[in-house]
């Protein structure tokens, strides 16, 4: 939008550089007044205004003084061409109506969702200064030591038991990464398996599905694990290994992790308080 309104400005300061704008008024301007179009008038204050959405070279631009004039005159412009599309009744055309009515309820939508989300910020806000989402670093700690390191795993994915079963039985024996990452892009039916071959980002325990989490942690690299359901299907899984991280590497990640189990936690009293019914799709 600042591109497009920038490119009409050129266009109308080209046009009129040695022009100097009509002025007659038959009474003098207001004091904040720098120009009156049909009885309208453009203030200093909506000047400002409209310079702040120029690109920052047409911005310094109408510092000068011939810009500042070139820019009132489109100022002007504009005020003419609105004048003359309400003196023609174009308000009344129903193409014009259509295109109001779709921003209006564009407005509307993007309001209501702005409201949603500052509403529950709001909250967030208050449940972090009144403690029930704070993390102490004491708590990063204690967290730290039982957890200093992350995870990394290969995983099939598959949708029902049976082919899970199936599957299962062809990889249990499987003793290499290869290997497993061609049963991966044969069998998996996660989306992106053919991409990464069954590879997650390695994850401290806390940042994954914790049905896939605790076997993972007390398995040994290279074991394979499954099938395991959870609400993405059913995995079997190849631990790769485990990494060793410093403090300060898992501190923030240990953070995020414990808010988040916080918020759960709340969450799962607002149920309680509110009640939720999801509808069961195997129904």
């Amino acid at each position: 939008m600042r591109k497009i309104l920038s490119i009409c400005i050129l266009t109308c300061l080209c046009a009129c550089t040695q022009k100097q704008i009509p002025m007659e008024q038959t009474q003098p301007l207001q004091e904040n007044a720098l120009a009156k179009v049909a009885g309208y008038v453009i203030t200093q204050e909506e000047f400002d205004e409209k310079a702040q959405q120029l690109d920052p070279v047409f911005q310094k631009y109408i510092t000068t003084s011939i810009g500042r004039q070139n820019f009132l005159s489109y100022l002007i412009s504009e005020k003419l061409l609105e004048q003359e599309a309400r003196f023609k009744n174009i308000e009344q055309d129903p193409e014009y109506q259509q295109e109001i009515n779709t921003l209006i309820k564009q407005q509307e939508e993007q309001l209501k969702r702005a409201k949603e989300f500052l509403l529950k910020k709001k909250l967030l806000d208050e449940l972090y200064s009144q403690g029930i989402t704070y993390v102490s670093e004491e708590e990063i700690k204690n967290y730290y030591k039982k957890y200093p390191y992350e995870i990394k795993i290969l995983q099939i994915i598959l949708n029902d038991p049976q082919e899970a079963a199936q599957v299962m039985n062809a990889v249990k024996s499987t003793k290499t990464q290869n290997s497993f990452k061609e049963a991966v892009v044969r069998f998996s039916k996660d989306p992106l398996a053919k991409q990464n071959k069954g590879a997650l980002p390695p994850f401290i325990p806390g940042e994954y599905l914790p049905e896939i989490e605790v076997p993972a942690a007390n398995s040994a690299s290279g074991q394979v694990q499954g099938f395991i359901q959870t609400p993405l299907g059913f995995h079997i899984i190849m631990k790769v290994g485990e990494d060793k991280l410093t403090y300060n590497q898992a501190k923030e990640r240990i953070q995020t992790i414990l808010e988040k189990q916080k918020l759960d936690d709340y969450l799962n009293s607002l149920k309680d308080k509110y009640g939720v019914e999801v509808k069961d799709e195997n129904k």
